[in-house]
């Protein structure tokens, strides 16, 4: 029986379907991909690389960057070790960033590019893996790696495997408005279970093709989009960067996507600009092809003229299960996406966040407010 741990479940995947594509991600313009067989091997690697850095056993590794690839790589890498993942958000404020940073005061981060190793290095990391080697000339911290080097390093056999079942897998920290510092964690079992309990209820296979657009900073999105993807061995599709998004998913057609209802709204919101105006003669016709209780050549022929060029617009010309976490949507955007034959399902379990001691919440509240002072008057 495979333990109920994420790198487990990668190396139960490289054992049973090998040469299947884990994951595709586009560079430059061009769509690259990796088997399973090929991700576990990268994997193993970044863990034998990660222990020589120094990580073990209970450590967290910062992942300050928008989603991509090397993050979710290293994410296992950590785990394989017994350590910590906790995503972060590099799109937060300074301030709320700070106060995380300082809160966290991880050795350990994997920073985008220049600008997040500079606030890594700022708030007391000690190794530093970056993704984007732009601008990282002007540094000559001997603690930076480049995330390419971890990968070719020269080390020798395999690492023990130290992740169980009952570890913690991935930790989300947030401020509350009262400048508060909380935590959920997330232990490989729970997400493994979630994640099953998703892929039996709609009957997800090894053919689906997820889509990853957001950082993995959503406990939804750890939940039901990474758990599922190692328990069923579907692909994870990875688009070059957060303004490509929209394109690449056009491009790649998924059949599964994970969104909020920001996500959704502003999905709605592309639709909706490409629709006639409305009381026009194509408008009207629009309006006709679209209603629900039309006759089947209606409906005929609103799916060809009307519905499939309009859901080809955000990319769900193949959608199998677009899933909604967090907030829910309004009724009437819910209705217009039913027009369009897409039927958003909810999927979503109540936050379990812990706030941390109001004294040191204040403590590094007041540590942040004093070193933006400083850097405003410097």
């Amino acid at each position: 029986m495979v333990d109920n741990t994420f790198p487990h479940q990668l190396l139960h995947q490289a054992a049973t379907q090998p040469a299947l594509v884990a994951l595709r991600h586009k560079y430059l313009g061009i769509w690259h991909q990796q088997s399973w067989r090929e991700l576990s091997d990268e994997v193993g690697s970044l863990a034998r690389a990660l222990a020589e850095l120094g990580l073990g056993q209970g450590d967290t590794l910062v992942l300050l960057t928008y989603p991509r690839r090397e993050a979710l790589l290293l994410s296992m890498a950590a785990q394989w070790l017994g350590a910590i993942a906790a995503p972060v958000d590099p799109d937060l404020d300074k301030d709320t960033l700070a106060l995380l940073l300082s809160h966290l005061q991880s050795r350990f981060v994997f920073a985008e590019g220049q600008d997040q190793v500079g606030q890594a290095l700022l708030h007391g990391a000690t190794r530093v893996v970056y993704a984007e080697a732009r601008g990282m000339t002007a540094y000559s911290h001997e603690n930076l790696h480049a995330y390419i080097e971890l990968v070719q390093t020269d080390t020798k056999g395999v690492h023990p495997l130290m992740a169980r079942e009952q570890d913690v897998a991935f930790a989300l920290y947030r401020i509350t408005d009262e400048q508060q510092v909380q935590v959920e964690h997330f232990r490989h079992v729970e997400l493994l279970q979630e994640g099953r309990h998703l892929v039996l209820t709609e009957r997800l296979g090894q053919r689906e093709e997820a889509f990853a657009a957001r950082v993995f900073a959503t406990s939804g999105h750890l939940r039901y989009l990474l758990s599922p993807w190692l328990t069923a061995g579907f692909t994870l599709n990875f688009p070059e960067n957060i303004v490509t998004r929209d394109a690449d998913r056009r491009e790649l057609g998924p059949t599964l996507v994970v969104g909020t209802r920001e996500t959704y709204q502003r999905l709605e919101s592309l639709v909706k600009a490409r629709l006639p105006i409305a009381g026009s003669y194509v408008g009207r016709f629009v309006t006709y092809a679209l209603q629900s209780d039309g006759s089947r050549f209606q409906k005929l022929l609103a799916y060809w003229l009307i519905k499939r060029p309009l859901k080809d617009v955000i990319g769900f010309s193949h959608i199998h299960l677009p899933l909604l976490i967090g907030p829910a949507l309004s009724q009437e955007s819910l209705h217009f996406f039913r027009s369009l034959g897409i039927h958003i399902r909810t999927w979503d379990k109540i936050a379990n966040w812990r706030t941390l001691s109001a004294t040191t919440s204040n403590k590094l509240l007041a540590e942040t407010q004093t070193d933006s002072i400083k850097r405003a008057l410097s």
